[in-house]
């Protein structure tokens, strides 16, 4: 297949939705539903992707590059959350300790009780923990994001 000079948009959303895990058949309807025949006479189909993706396609060398970038963002993201928890968690976590040592002292046997369970659950473990996080962005737009300013860098 010809090499392009530059990516078109539906070669570029083509790349991002195999990214996120989506079949050809699924790249190829969301294909025709945003660009229509507007960017090929034919439409998409699942054919004409395998075709860009496969071996000597025209999207195969592009799209290890961008996997390969989307890959490392990633990681970076990844370990920028565990960092922020470990400082968060060392920052509070004897504070905490102290202050529900300090509630064992209350007069108020629910509140020793209370303070005394969750001091056992922290040493020997809940028997199921459930973690809530609130998400005000999807790891895709911030790598989007994160991608865009490291290049304005350079």
């Amino acid at each position: 297949m010809p090499k392009l000079k530059q990516l078109k948009r539906h070669h570029k959303r083509a790349m991002e939705l195999k990214y996120k895990g989506k079949t050809y058949e699924d790249v190829a309807d969301i294909l025709n539903e945003e660009f229509g025949k507007s960017a090929v006479k034919e439409g998409f189909n699942e054919t004409t992707l395998k075709h860009w993706f496969r071996d000597g396609g025209t999207l195969v060398v592009p799209y290890r590059e961008y996997a390969d970038v989307m890959d490392n963002i990633n990681r970076e993201i990844i370990e920028d959350i565990k960092r922020a928890g470990i400082r968060i968690r060392g920052e509070n976590f004897r504070t905490a300790n102290e202050m529900l040592v300090a509630l064992m002292a209350s007069e108020n046997d629910s509140v020793k009780l209370g303070a005394i369970k969750e001091l056992l659950d922290r040493e020997e473990g809940k028997a199921k923990q459930r973690t809530e996080v609130e998400i005000k962005e999807t790891i895709e737009d911030y790598a989007h994001r994160y991608y865009k300013n490291k290049h304005k860098e350079r």
